[in-house]
């Protein structure tokens, strides 16, 4: 097929908090910038953090946010057809690269690329897959996700590789079973030589493999439970400090940014009970906190904060 009048479309999968956003920061700050970018952020619940994370880069893009579950599931596929075709239609970008939730089993991409509304509007350029080599193991209720996620990947991203306990080439000979036709690079931070930056693939194994990966059912939604915070009431920094302690370890991840009374803005990124804190400038929101695990309580989630923040305003005072 002539791709001269599509536009190509990059797929970026990995689990939750293996580096996805990472990535696309990192090639949107190493492309040229004249080019026309498109994005296409997917979050599995009903808020999206990461589209704050992406503004922070100092370049132009379009935000495409789709929502409350996975865009490879049934329950959101008709609409992310619809929603992708009128995105490249109004904004016409040089390139769309989707990054999709760490919850999505994306095997039937080759048949959505194909669907009637796409075909003649974008094409496959290639499917990078983050896997996060400290975590990996953790995720054994997740693993046919995960190794859909790997099997359809053109490039696989060893991401932590740094922070690995043991022999970084052991995993990757894990993934090499899952999928000995990919490239894959270990890396820190999703840094990634220069020369890989966009480079693209003749032939995407997703679409070599299409016969292949009909036999399996693509996944529909999982079991895991989805927690949304916002408030536009700051929290003492103590405060904060005793909340992440008592819920990071009943998450699986947890990411947002929270308001402080001494008028500070935190970005929280938090994986298996693994929290990251840092003071950022350039977020100009409410407190808003995205988590999700197995068996967790959205009421409960936003009670717990709320308790919290009113605990530590009274002991401060």
């Amino acid at each position: 097929m002539d791709h001269k009048q599509n536009i190509p479309l990059v797929l970026v999968t990995g689990f939750l908090g293996s580096g996805k956003t990472t990535l696309v920061k990192y090639l949107l700050g190493n492309m040229d910038p004249a080019l026309r970018i498109g994005i296409v952020q997917n979050e599995y619940a009903s808020a999206n953090i990461d589209t704050s994370e992406l503004r922070s880069i100092e370049r132009k893009f379009e935000v495409l946010e789709v929502n409350n579950g996975s865009v490879f599931c049934v329950c959101l596929l008709g609409s992310f057809i619809d929603s992708l075709a009128d995105f490249t239609d109004l904004y016409n970008p040089d390139l769309v690269i989707i990054e999709a939730s760490g919850l999505s089993d994306p095997i039937a991409i080759a048949e959505i690329m194909q669907h009637k509304k796409l075909a003649s509007r974008v094409y496959l350029s290639g499917v990078w897959c983050i896997v996060d080599g400290q975590n990996y193991h953790k995720v054994s209720k997740m693993n046919t996700r995960i190794e859909r996620q790997v099997m359809i990947a053109d490039r696989i991203l060893l991401n932590k590789s740094d922070l690995m306990e043991g022999d970084p080439e052991v995993l990757a000979m894990e993934m090499k079973k899952l999928n000995p036709q990919a490239e894959i690079t270990l890396t820190t931070y999703c840094r990634v030589p220069r020369l890989m930056v966009l480079e693209p693939v003749a032939e995407p194994l997703a679409l070599l493999k299409e016969a292949e990966h009909q036999r399996y059912e693509p996944g529909g939604r999982t079991e895991i439970s989805t927690v949304v915070l916002r408030t536009s009431r700051p929290i003492h920094p103590k405060g904060l400090d005793i909340f992440i302690r008592e819920v990071e370890s009943q998450l699986l991840r947890l990411k947002g940014f929270i308001l402080l009374t001494d008028k500070k803005v935190i970005r929280i990124q938090s994986e298996f009970g693994q929290t990251r804190m840092d003071e950022v400038t350039y977020y100009q929101g409410n407190t808003e906190l995205v988590g999700l695990g197995w068996d967790i309580s959205p009421a409960g989630f936003g009670r717990r904060f709320h308790d919290i923040r009113k605990s530590s305003e009274q002991h401060v005072n």
